[in-house]
């Protein structure tokens, strides 16, 4: 890798209006201190040797402004995943981090485990290709398990049978049930917390006994989900 390419990253915290803030700092060659607000978070791209005083100085400046982008992303973390190396994916409303082994083997880790042997070498740089179709493959495995599992809890609640479940990669919904009794769930559900996850499987399942959204249906849902009108008013702040 050419020198000018070089980069070291880590996370970090400080607390502005108020707020504590989480944010990636990464240092590589480059003159300028620079903010990015999108789906990954807060992240400060700094030069190799800039001092803590003087990024502190450019956040606290620059405060309000963080604040503010970081509430437009706040309800929409969940929906599409970042193929970067230093992303949060999320599980079950919960931030996970891609590490690397000592064998050179990739690994998903809660964000907040610190376990520094496991961290990626600075010199290795993933690039969102080989990222994608690992953070991919557990994000199905996960959703399979932890879907099944709800699936099952909620069919037995209604003393339906168990019906076939499948994923799917929908852009505007979040599950569906067919007139057969195919239930299909989106993966991407499995980044949202637990409570949500369990409001769409309720609703889902809901539709083997009314293939309506009419008054019974939701006696049907609330029977089994009684919060589901705070879930379904998160979810459509999510998107």
């Amino acid at each position: 890798m050419s020198p000018s390419k070089i980069q070291k990253s880590e996370t970090c915290n400080i607390t502005l209006v108020g707020q504590e803030v989480v944010y990636t700092l990464i240092r590589r060659n480059r003159k300028t201190i620079g903010l990015i607000v999108n789906r990954a978070g807060l992240i400060v791209r700094v030069p190799l040797h800039a001092t803590s005083n003087s990024i502190e100085q450019v956040l606290r400046r620059k405060a309000a402004w963080v604040i503010s982008k970081l509430d437009v992303w706040k309800e929409k973390k969940f929906i599409y995943p970042v193929w970067e190396q230093d992303s949060q994916f999320w599980l079950l409303g919960e931030p996970y981090r891609l590490v690397m082994t000592a064998s050179n083997s990739l690994q998903m880790m809660p964000r907040s485990e610190q376990i520094h042997k496991m961290e990626p070498a600075p010199e290795i740089q993933l690039t969102p290709q080989q990222i994608e179709p690992f953070v991919m493959a557990w994000y199905r495995e996960q959703a399979l398990v932890y879907m099944r599992e709800r699936v099952i809890g909620y069919a037995s609640q209604l003393g339906v049978p168990m019906p076939k479940l499948r994923l799917s990669n929908a852009r505007t919904r979040w599950g569906s049930c067919s007139s057969s009794g195919a239930v299909c769930l989106n993966w991407r559900l499995i980044q949202l917390p637990a409570t949500l996850v369990d409001y769409v499987v309720a609703h889902e399942l809901a539709h083997l006994i009314e293939m309506n959204h009419s008054a019974a249906f939701w006696e049907v849902v609330e029977g089994i989900y009684p919060d589901y009108r705070q879930a379904r008013s998160a979810l459509k702040k999510i998107g």
